[in-house]
């Protein structure tokens, strides 16, 4: 035990094994950098036993929340987990980390769902019929999301509504496993794309609206979600909306219908939220 609690991960360790049997973002067998250390949107990186340090901005991980409070988010967490460990060594039967939901939920499930309830975005939440659905991460989110709105359809009777609507220049994963702009390796027949301002162009929203009313003419009937990012990540070097056109398009879309899925990883807690 006490081995344990002294224990500590080498950050000063050499990266020279490369990760070059992982596969993720760019081709297997690529050596990708190792991140060592972050500070909010000061990261320290590693590659060919070379570190320097560079500012994370407008990338999918950026992060602007960082130290003492930070730390005070995951604490309770922190010592959930320490406990947990604690208990595994000494043999003793531990709460769960994680559980089939066939199993159960673990007990700390009661408190996030209540703690995460005072940041709901109504204000009439009592009223409302919503519910959390928890992912490992943003790909498999927008799935889930998606995957609801579309039953929510089918038991509305619309049936018929089967696309999926994503933005001209949108990310919402890895391209070949989710919706979005890219479709390296194969169409995405379940999605079709509306115009949408693009970084480093002029926008003009009154012929955005134009050319979105003409999209919701030729496909609304087919549309069960509209996938929307109110902030994009580095897809469009962190571009947000004009407030007024988001909000047009998703007002154009309800009256026609539509559902509207809001893929805010990038708004969220830790990144430019």
């Amino acid at each position: 035990m006490e081995n344990f609690a002294e224990e500590k991960y080498d950050t000063e360790r050499s990266s020279s094994d490369a990760h070059t049997h992982f596969a993720g973002r760019v081709t297997a067998g690529t050596e990708l950098p190792i991140c060592v250390s972050k500070n909010g949107v000061n990261h320290v990186i590693e590659k060919n036993e070379t570190r320097k340090e560079f500012l994370s901005i407008g990338l999918a991980c950026s992060e602007c929340f960082s130290g003492p409070r930070l730390a005070g988010i995951l604490k309770r967490g922190f010592e959930y987990e320490k406990q947990v460990m604690m208990d595994l060594i000494a043999g003793k039967p531990a709460a769960p980390l994680s559980i089939h939901t066939s199993g159960g939920v673990p007990q700390p499930l009661s408190d996030f769902i209540s703690t995460l309830e005072a940041h709901l975005p109504w204000n009439d939440r009592e009223s409302l019929d919503w519910c959390v659905s928890l992912q490992l991460e943003g790909a498999s989110a927008v799935w889930a999301g998606i995957d609801m709105l579309l039953q929510l359809q089918i038991l509305r009777g619309n049936r018929h509504r089967e696309m999926v609507a994503v933005g001209a220049k949108s990310y919402h994963g890895p391209p070949s496993t989710s919706f979005g702009s890219s479709s390296p390796l194969f169409t995405k027949h379940a999605q079709i794309m509306y115009p949408v301002p693009v970084a480093g162009e002029e926008i003009d929203e009154e012929v955005l609206l134009s050319q979105f009313e003409r999209f919701l003419d030729k496909h609304g009937d087919q549309i069960g979600v509209l996938l929307i990012e109110p902030q994009w990540g580095s897809s469009q070097v962190g571009l947000p909306w004009p407030k007024n056109l988001a909000k047009q398009y998703v007002e154009m879309a309800k009256e026609r219908g539509i559902l509207v899925l809001a893929d805010e990883i990038m708004c969220g807690l830790g990144r430019h939220g």
